[in-house]
């Protein structure tokens, strides 16, 4: 695979936004309606200024006993800490970000010294470990929101490795069936 691949030539450029201001409701509608389970929030100046997924609403109503604020917003709902990405990342690295926690798969302290050891192989351990990263990244360029890369994105780019995409041609009879 070209390593040289970048965030730039995967990313969806026109990403669904949420606005600060907007309704909690109007905000699950448009999740609903494009099929998406987390967008970028955004300020009146188009700034990332979080990240609103339909887990942030789930826990939300299930702390309400699911019995929502009549007039909650997104700012109340969203999460604020939001890990993005540059416009210039590498792929392969964000890759990795998506399926590796490197805190998991190789215990240190902070002076490097191992903290567990394991029998299992690198491989055996890569797989084993249960990550819990986004699904989706806003994109930054200069501290600008110009797109998000979602998983499926990242997945798009690393097909080619498996060599050509197989075409399934149904036979007539069988689909008429």
């Amino acid at each position: 695979m070209k390593s040289t691949i970048t965030v730039k030539d995967m990313m969806n450029t026109q990403p669904v936004t949420l606005s600060v201001e907007m309704t909690t409701p109007a905000a699950i509608d448009t999740l609903l309606d494009h099929h998406l389970s987390a967008a970028p929030v955004v300020d009146m100046q188009g700034r990332l200024v979080g990240v609103l997924s339909s887990h942030d609403v789930m826990v939300d109503l299930w702390c309400q006993d699911y019995l929502p604020s009549q007039d909650q917003k997104v700012v109340d709902l969203m999460t604020r800490d939001v890990i993005a990405i540059d416009i210039n990342d590498k792929l392969v690295d964000v890759a990795e970000f998506f399926c590796i926690d490197k805190e998991q798969l190789f215990p240190t302290t902070s002076m490097g010294i191992a903290t567990r050891f394991n029998a299992l192989s690198l491989e055996e351990r890569a797989k084993s470990i249960k990550v819990n990263k986004p699904h989706m990244l806003p994109v930054l360029h200069n501290g600008q929101l110009v797109g998000v890369l979602e998983r499926n994105d990242v997945l798009e780019a690393l097909r080619p490795i498996y060599g050509e995409r197989v075409r399934i041609v149904k036979d007539k009879a069988l689909a008429r069936a």
